[in-house]
């Protein structure tokens, strides 16, 4: 039998369709879980922590939990994403809230708030570490990996074919992850934490009440009066994919495997990297390459050679990276390097 070829990990991996994403970072709350500095209730598919949920019904659900943090925790969830479309409520306290990746600003969550994250949007909960709160959390998968694709509906979500659309469009379209709570989708999930508690679900109920908070949702986005037609999810899937191109820089990316990987053809690809930072992809590449080669190299604790730097910012030799680098920065690479 022949070696199995590794599988390298794209910035979106938007490339493939039957990729499932999952919390990376869910460890932090296991291991939180497993020391019992929380209590965590829920039913869950996949990887999340929680109880097997069984049943084939309710279909697209991976996960429905609440966590409640009576103290301080020593953890946080750094930036994830899910294989699902995530939907967050703090019923009681506050909880730091960010998918500012750049920056990593946070704003404080309450009952006031809700938030929704796409498969395509990191988050992060903690600042670094989670407070004293309660949160719930449900995770659906509508089989969407980016912003352009199509909306897969579960049949036990009833919304009209013309509020599927409307709901499916905004989401591809907004970046706005928190928003405004309504004391219906407050009580809706304040009635899922207790048929949680229970122990003994009602599916029917469990159905009813995800659909009262789908539909208060489709409300609350109907308020949003920022004009977003000209908005094209495929210009979202590109701005995403530039967001994660820093982390990795090592890919041999090529216009070609850029665009793939975001589902485009390269010219349309071009078209929206033009736009969105008025250089082609390749010049962003080699702009985000060498900024990040630049702080590795001025960065006293970092003891690698110039030429595992220039490999790991994904330059094929050194004497191309010193070339480009010396000519936009005005000096070699080794002048930057602290004694």
């Amino acid at each position: 039998m022949g070696k199995e070829k590794s599988v390298v990990q794209r910035p979106t991996v938007f490339i493939s369709q039957d990729y499932k994403y999952v919390c990376d970072t869910c460890e932090p709350l296991k291991d939180g879980i497993k020391r019992k500095t929380l209590e965590w209730v829920g039913i869950k598919r996949g990887l999340y922590p929680g109880t097997k949920f069984e049943s084939l019904e309710l279909d697209g659900l991976r996960l429905l939990a609440y966590w409640n943090a009576k103290k301080p925790q020593d953890w946080g969830l750094g930036f994830h994403r899910n294989e699902g479309l995530e939907i967050g409520f703090v019923e009681s306290g506050n909880a730091e809230f960010s998918t500012d990746t750049k920056n990593k600003s946070y704003v404080s969550l309450s009952r006031e708030d809700f938030t929704v994250t796409k498969p395509w949007q990191a988050h992060s909960i903690g600042n670094p570490f989670l407070g004293v709160n309660k949160m719930y959390f449900i995770i659906i998968d509508f089989g969407v990996r980016k912003p352009n694709q199509k909306w897969k509906w579960p049949s036990w979500i009833l919304l009209s074919e013309d509020d599927k659309k409307e709901f499916a469009d905004y989401m591809s379209k907004s970046d706005i992850a928190v928003f405004k709570s309504t004391s219906e989708l407050r009580s809706a999930f304040v009635s899922i934490g207790k048929i949680l508690s229970s122990r003994k679900l009602d599916i029917s109920k469990i159905a009813l009440l995800i659909n009262v908070i789908i539909f208060q949702m489709l409300d609350v986005f109907r308020c949003d009066k920022h004009n977003y037609s000209e908005t094209s999810p495929s210009e979202n899937v590109v701005k995403c994919f530039l967001e994660q191109l820093p982390n990795y820089l090592s890919e041999p990316w090529t216009i070609k495997t850029m665009a793939e990987d975001c589902g485009l053809k390269p010219t349309r690809f071009s078209y929206y990297c033009k736009m969105l930072t008025n250089l082609s992809p390749i010049e962003y590449l080699n702009e985000v390459r060498l900024k990040r080669a630049k702080e590795l190299i001025e960065d006293s604790d970092c003891k690698k050679s110039l030429l595992d730097i220039a490999l790991d910012c994904g330059f094929s030799t050194s004497q191309y990276f010193s070339t480009i680098f010396h000519k936009k920065y005005g000096n070699p690479p080794s002048y930057y390097i602290k004694d």
